[in-house]
């Protein structure tokens, strides 16, 4: 269907473009889910997210614990998450 808004480009070209999206963990940070997130989506463009205040908060606190505690994240990919990658995107939020 995205195809048809640009019709000069490729199935290829359409997933590069979508990979640039900034995607969240809000309601996903699970094994299945954050295998397919991480590989799918851009380096640096997945953001931590909770839904906060829609999600109650011992949901909130499932999925905090299921990002933390997941056992595949390279060396400071889990920080880059939580906060790097958002302080990258606004600069304005890094501590000084």
């Amino acid at each position: 269907m995205a195809a048809r808004l640009h019709p000069d480009t490729t199935p290829e070209g359409l997933l590069d473009d979508l990979r640039r999206f900034y995607f969240d963990t809000a309601i996903s940070a699970g094994p299945a889910s954050l295998p397919s997130l991480t590989a799918f989506a851009a380096p640096g463009h997945v953001l931590y997210g909770s839904d906060f205040p829609m999600l109650p908060e011992e949901w909130a606190t499932g999925f905090d614990d299921g990002l933390d505690t997941y056992p595949h994240w390279e060396d400071g990919q889990l920080h880059a998450i939580n906060r790097g990658n958002a302080e990258l995107l606004i600069p304005r939020l890094a501590r000084a």
